[in-house]
């Protein structure tokens, strides 16, 4: 495959989990800009069926970076949302206000997980990516990644007990 084609292949899945990781609009389209060029010189040196591990590798250890050097220059605060994303014609602005409600809390305690479970339970649950690619781009064996998946859920649902009204925990 063309660079071109490849950087069109995988640009949104790139912005997508730097989005999620690092909730910071411009620092996931820096990290992404970062990747796509990494990904265009290398080009066919990465053969197709490591492609996508090779980007979620490479994309996370980016998010890491950007996260550890945000560490060291202040705190970290949960991004606001556009108003945008969440209207909808079909809802009233309560339905729309309990879901962005719903929506902050879950986000919250995403960012509350600690490495490397947050970035599993966003590969599987939220990008939906393979078991394997998952090991490959978090360089942990098959297993591991299992084992920490799970528990990774169960903390996200722990976290969420305390957030969420007794009734929104049989979404979770």
């Amino acid at each position: 495959m063309p660079a071109p084609d490849i950087v069109a292949a995988y640009r949104h899945r790139v912005f997508g989990l730097a989005m999620r990781l690092l909730g910071d609009r411009e620092d996931a389209a820096d990290v992404t800009q970062d990747v796509l060029v990494r990904l265009w010189q290398r080009g066919g040196a990465v053969p197709p069926e490591q492609q996508t591990a090779w980007v979620l590798t490479v994309t996370r250890n980016a998010c890491l970076d950007v996260l550890r050097k945000r560490q060291t220059r202040e705190t970290y605060t949960s991004p606001a949302h556009d108003a945008a994303e969440a209207t909808s014609m079909t809802h009233g602005p309560d339905v729309l206000a309990e879901a962005s409600d719903f929506r902050a809390r879950i986000e919250r305690a995403l960012a509350g997980l600690s490495e490397p479970y947050r970035s599993i339970v966003l590969l599987r649950e939220v990008e939906d990516h393979t078991y394997e690619d998952i090991a490959t781009a978090v360089g942990l064996p098959l297993n591991t990644v299992k084992v920490y998946l799970h528990r990774g859920r169960q903390r996200l649902r722990d976290a969420l007990r305390h957030r969420l009204p007794a009734e929104d925990l049989d979404l979770v």
